[in-house]
């Protein structure tokens, strides 16, 4: 018969594989997901330290994802404005061909398809947004799409929606400017290709040669688009400044995302050798406590006599 002693051993024995038992399954689901717990219950006294460090990495990843829209916006922005000084380029070299020809017959329609571009340029859209509207970015900054439409209108400043300039967050506390509006880049852009359109109505047509009243003429506009291309080179310089700005603060999201991501893997992710050789150990605690809870129940006095 089993005597109330060998009960207790028989239970000790029990305790003991199962606790080699339970060690071993959660050195399994260690090994399986490759972290120390799937709770925070189970990290212990750093769990603080988990939540502070996955808190930076949350923040870091959503501002790297803001500092990539703001980069590409800045790099959209300096595309239009490239294709606005180009422009400007070519309508001063036109005058510039035309004063030294003599010969009005180009400038017309070099003005159309210059301003045509310059408008387009303005209107620039990506991602829904147009990147000249500033705060109203859900419109076109300009109402107007050729020269034709900048002819009707009584004052070029009509045409202009009425944004202002906007900050774009880059990384934890830190804005860049979101590039010049369209009224603030193109206002006396519209307002001398409006003046050049309707010239042939005081001056007389822009064809065969110039009269020295429409080179007079000329040469101020020659004057006044040198002028107009140097202010545009200012805004040329401030969308660099803050490209690097971004491409800075792009930088800074990593190494605070990478930093974050050591913290909290130290924490939370397990030495995977470690547990290899500890579930060895647990299996063979297992196979120990096993056969000694085996053998516990046979023992009997009668063995021994």
């Amino acid at each position: 018969m089993t005597r109330i002693s060998d009960l207790g051993f028989q239970q000790i024995l029990l305790a003991s594989f199962q606790r080699a038992q339970s060690g071993a399954e959660a050195r399994q689901a260690q090994l399986a997901s490759g972290k120390v717990s799937d709770s925070y219950s189970g990290v212990g006294v750093r769990t603080q330290q988990l939540l502070d460090s996955e808190g930076v990495l949350t923040r870091a990843t959503a501002y790297e994802r803001a500092a990539n829209v703001a980069a590409a916006r800045l790099q959209v922005q300096e595309a239009g404005l490239q294709t606005i000084a180009d422009s400007l380029a070519r309508l001063r070299d036109r005058f510039i061909t035309a004063l030294a020809t003599g010969s009005a017959d180009l400038i017309a329609p070099e003005l159309a398809t210059e301003a045509q571009r310059i408008l387009s340029a303005l209107n620039t859209e990506t991602g829904g947004v147009y990147v000249f509207g500033g705060t109203d970015g859900a419109a076109p900054p300009v109402d107007a799409r050729s020269i034709d439409d900048l002819v009707a209108s009584a004052d070029v400043d009509d045409l202009f929606r009425t944004g202002t300039r906007v900050r774009l967050p880059v990384e934890e506390g830190t804005t860049v400017d979101g590039g010049a509006t369209a009224r603030e880049i193109a206002g006396g852009i519209l307002a001398s290709l409006k003046e050049i359109a309707e010239a042939p109505g005081t001056l007389g047509s822009f064809s065969g040669q110039l009269t020295a009243a429409q080179a007079v003429f000329v040469v101020d506009q020659v004057a006044a688009l040198d002028a107009l291309s140097a202010a545009l080179i200012e805004h040329q310089g401030a969308n660099g400044v803050s490209q690097g700005q971004v491409e800075a603060a792009e930088g800074r999201n990593v190494q605070r995302r990478n930093l974050a991501e050591i913290v909290a893997s130290e924490i939370e992710d397990v030495d995977l050798a470690e547990v290899v050789a500890r579930l060895d150990q647990d299996r063979l605690a297992i196979e120990a406590a096993a056969q000694a809870l085996a053998q516990s129940r046979e023992l009997s006095l009668l063995n021994f006599l």
